[in-house]
């Protein structure tokens, strides 16, 4: 029950907010985006971060790492890729690419590594963010609206 309770209290606000980060409406206050951008990325950092456990990788340093790596990359990549190109599946493309790349780079330090971690090859990192991106993106359509 205290699951759900978690989940209600994380994604009710994001409801309210009738968008997502990357559908801005014009009636979108900043406040508003505040709250459906914070619900979107922390689903795909969470969904990212417990793909790459089973990858043998450490929660915390995956927690915070990818948490601070994914908001710089969405306000210094994301953003003026897709306001250069204003094709989201570009800006997709693009931030698939550089965020599977950063993974893979973290999980070269011992810090990410768990003691049976074997290696994570880049195909696995690009399927990984791709993933943690392709549901990030459909669960903030769902929840904005």
């Amino acid at each position: 029950m205290k699951k759900w309770v978690f989940f209600i209290v994380l994604f009710f606000p994001a409801t309210v907010a009738f968008a997502n980060p990357v559908i801005v409406h014009t009636s979108l206050t900043w406040v508003r985006f505040v709250i459906v951008y914070v619900s979107s990325f922390g689903l795909e950092v969470l969904i990212t971060t417990i793909i790459l456990f089973f990858c043998h990788m450490a929660v915390v340093p995956l927690l915070i790492s990818l948490f601070a790596g994914n908001l710089v990359m969405y306000f210094i990549i994301f953003q003026p890729v897709l306001s250069a190109t204003e094709n989201l599946l570009v800006a997709e493309v693009v931030i698939v690419v550089v965020e599977g790349a950063f993974i893979k780079m973290i999980s070269l330090f011992d810090t990410f590594q768990l003691e049976d971690f074997k290696g994570l090859k880049w195909r696995t990192a690009f399927i990984i963010v791709a993933v943690g991106n392709a549901l990030s993106y459909y669960a903030g359509v769902l929840i904005g609206g």
